[in-house]
């Protein structure tokens, strides 16, 4: 998040930073990687070496049963206490199958901080070759700006484990969640910065957060991330934003998924310390668009 945090503030308007010459928008793509420095990228979502926070106690959580029918229609229903996998697993039957798979722009808008800085963009990412991607750019209390995303191409938009991929990429991804995870793994950097277990819980994150994958896709990942060792129930919690979800942790509680089992949309990937939210990005809305780029972007 701390990498992530700097490159936003050099792609903020000139007028907010005037020493400083703006840097390219398209670096708030890069996944956060946690290394020595990750607060929770997104996810998303950022991470750092933070000090573990104290297990919370799993809260008893509504939710609507799995269909009938389902691989989860056995997982507990509504006022049962689900534990993260459970959570998890409920989310991912939940997950919109009728959205659409495709289309000429992926366009995705979050809110990204860092202890107090904090900043806003809106990505239109393209998928056709020949097609620009832009970036807005919106400090806080500040105007939209917009900037091009030189070196970006629909071949190199989409970072997945730190590597760049193209829709049709992630689009092909298995979906279920042992292929998904043998298929992640193939693709983990030898010299990667973090373990294979944060690099699979972030690479998840993001699946479920932000990165262009159909609905069958996106159930796997949460079905394999609900598989992984060491995640915990949080429980309800609200966001940084104010909006409530539940919430599973990774890392003795420094990093947090924040869902909405309601409607397997994923809000929010957040880092923790001592009872502190440090960082995170928060999901405003990712979903497909078919006209071009547009030149200027609403404050809503």
């Amino acid at each position: 998040m701390k990498d992530t945090m700097k490159m936003l503030t050099a792609a903020r308007p000139a007028r907010l930073a005037p020493d400083r010459a703006p840097g390219d928008p398209a670096d708030i793509m890069r996944q956060p990687r946690e290394h020595t420095r990750r607060p929770a990228r997104r996810l998303v979502l950022a991470g750092a070496g933070l000090a573990a926070l104290a297990a919370v106690t799993a809260a008893a959580v509504a939710l609507d049963k799995a269909p009938t029918g389902s691989p989860d229609a056995a997982r507990p229903g509504p006022g049962a206490e689900l534990d993260a996998a459970d959570l998890l697993l409920v989310a991912a039957t939940k997950v919109d199958t009728g959205r659409p798979n495709a289309g000429r722009y992926w366009v995705v808008r979050a809110e990204h901080a860092e202890g107090d800085r904090r900043v806003t963009d809106e990505q239109w990412l393209a998928t056709r070759a020949g097609d620009p991607s832009v970036a807005f750019l919106r400090a806080e209390a500040g105007d939209w700006s917009r900037r091009a995303m030189d070196g970006h191409t629909a071949d190199s938009n989409f970072l997945l484990g730190g590597v760049p991929r193209s829709a049709a990429a992630l689009a092909a991804l298995p979906a279920t969640p042992e292929a998904l995870r043998a298929q992640l793994l193939r693709w983990w950097p030898e010299d990667a910065p973090e373990p294979k277990d944060v690099y699979l819980f972030n690479a998840g994150a993001d699946l479920v957060m932000r990165l262009p994958v159909p609905a069958p896709v996106r159930a796997a990942a949460y079905r394999m991330l609900a598989q992984m060792p060491g995640i915990d129930s949080l429980g309800r919690v609200t966001d940084a934003l104010g909006r409530g979800g539940v919430a599973v942790a990774y890392g003795g509680g420094r990093q947090r998924l924040v869902v909405d089992p309601a409607t397997g949309r994923a809000l929010a990937q957040e880092s923790w310390a001592d009872g502190r939210r440090l960082g995170y990005t928060a999901v405003l809305k990712a979903e497909w668009a078919d006209g071009a780029a547009p030149a200027a972007v609403s404050a809503g």
